[in-house]
């Protein structure tokens, strides 16, 4: 029936309004039509006392004479009256009386011989402290009953401002507890049609706010994770495209009648475009399997010392060729962390790998590895080519080169550091990189648990 947040609310806000307020109204109705007769019969019992003290003496048997007695005080009060004996035999009444006796001290409603509702009540009529007879009053409740009818009608037309004032204030509430919602539906619609650049305001510092809040930072992070998504498809497609162009440019080529130097040269550069190729999609495989959590994580331990010396030697022919000077700070006992021994070694080639790439001819790299507070810390630092200060928190992401350069000066496809950062989330670690600016080489700190 109420499809919308909002008529829910207000049809509940509604419901509540109805029957408090008409509660309330039922209750001070009755209240006040209660008081009224109470008021009128304690009324008419006071007079009742009164008019019997007067009475006294020409009641009393043999004094006064008691002819008109009771027409005259049901004059008096505008109703009717009757003048009892002790015995309860009737004295004196007025036109409509009643002839009967009630027998009670107290008030009552009764209705007369014509059918008219009256308030009745008696009070003894006392002489020389004996009760020598009963003064019974009769009062019409029609008096009574328009006080009330007038109170029933002040009450409803209160019931009705305060109705409407209730529906004004809680029309306007439910709006401006709605709206921000509805502008997070209509933001959340046209994320779900593809606009990933919709933002809501947050409003005021309360749960719709923090919903707000909470809307705005996951529309960030799905655009900035598209974003990533087809930056990386089209940096993974452009760094593909180029070692097969180069393949099926060497393949046609080979296909002509070509000496053999030639042949032969093609032919390793086949194979080396093929290994980096290779190297590639191992890579990423690498990330998609972290990105997915399906990266085989073990904690097998192991000796982070020998892990770097096996992978110093290995990389002892490229330092020599490349003219550059490697000097490691290596404990003399066992570092033991645990983890599964390829992740480890990426992680260390990689970061050695960065800086033999940006270390030019001459250069120099300081290596140090100890354990620092239960954690092992790897810091490579080289006197390469530096970080400009605006591109060092891109360092780490996918593709991502510090001189922007897509020439083959710098081999390598920009995801070494990438995958680093992936492997050591994988484990609680952490990569610093720290560069005092370009031309001014590049500290990187790995802290693995």
């Amino acid at each position: 029936m109420f499809r919308s947040l909002r008529a829910r609310l207000f049809a509940a806000y509604l419901g509540l309004v109805v029957i408090g307020f008409g509660g309330l109204t039922l209750w001070a109705g009755n209240l006040v039509a209660t008081s009224t007769l109470d008021d009128v019969g304690s009324s008419l019992q006071v007079v009742a006392f009164s008019l019997a003290n007067q009475l006294s003496e020409s009641v009393e048997e043999g004094r006064g004479d008691r002819s008109g007695l009771a027409a005259t005080i049901a004059a008096n009060i505008g109703g009717e009256a009757a003048i009892f004996d002790r015995q309860n035999e009737l004295l004196d009444r007025s036109a409509g009386a009643s002839s009967q006796f009630l027998g009670t001290d107290s008030y009552g409603l009764r209705d007369n011989a014509a059918g008219v509702e009256m308030f009745y009540t008696q009070a003894n009529i006392v002489y020389e402290g004996r009760a020598i007879g009963t003064l019974q009053l009769e009062l019409p409740t029609a008096t009574a009953r328009h006080t009330i009818r007038e109170r029933w009608l002040g009450l409803g037309a209160a019931f009705l401002a305060f109705s409407i004032l209730a529906i004004m204030f809680s029309s306007w509430l439910l709006t401006s507890l709605t709206r921000p919602l509805a502008r997070l539906q209509a933001a959340a619609l046209a994320m779900a049609g593809g606009d990933l650049s919709q933002r809501v305001a947050p409003g005021p510092r309360d749960e719709i706010g923090s919903v707000a809040s909470a809307f705005n930072q996951m529309a960030a992070r799905v655009e900035a994770t598209i974003a990533e998504q087809k930056a990386f498809a089209s940096n993974a497609a452009h760094e593909l495209r180029t070692p097969l162009t180069t393949i099926r440019l060497r393949s046609e080529a080979l296909q002509t009648d070509l000496d053999e130097a030639v042949s032969a040269r093609y032919i390793r550069e086949i194979d080396s475009e093929a290994a980096r190729m290779g190297k590639l999609v191992e890579d990423l495989m690498l990330l998609s399997r972290a990105d997915t959590g399906r990266l085989p994580i073990s904690h097998e331990p192991i000796d982070a010392v020998r892990v770097w010396q096996r992978l110093e030697r290995e990389y002892g022919p490229r330092l020599r060729q490349q003219e550059l000077t490697l000097t490691a700070n290596l404990p003399g006992t066992p570092i033991q962390v645990g983890a599964n021994p390829t992740h480890l070694h990426i992680v260390f080639r990689n970061v050695l790998d960065n800086a033999l790439k940006y270390t030019p001819a001459g250069g120099q790299i300081a290596v140090s590895l100890q354990a620092v507070g239960g954690q092992l810390q790897l810091q490579v630092r080289d006197t390469g080519r530096g970080i400009a200060p605006d591109d060092l928190p891109q360092i780490g992401k996918r593709f991502f080169r510090a001189d922007k350069a897509r020439g083959r000066d710098i081999p390598g496809t920009g995801l070494g550091l990438a995958l680093v950062t992936s492997v050591l989330e994988q484990y609680g670690g952490e990569l610093k990189v720290d560069s005092p600016g370009v031309g001014q080489g590049t500290v990187v700190t790995v802290r693995w648990p």
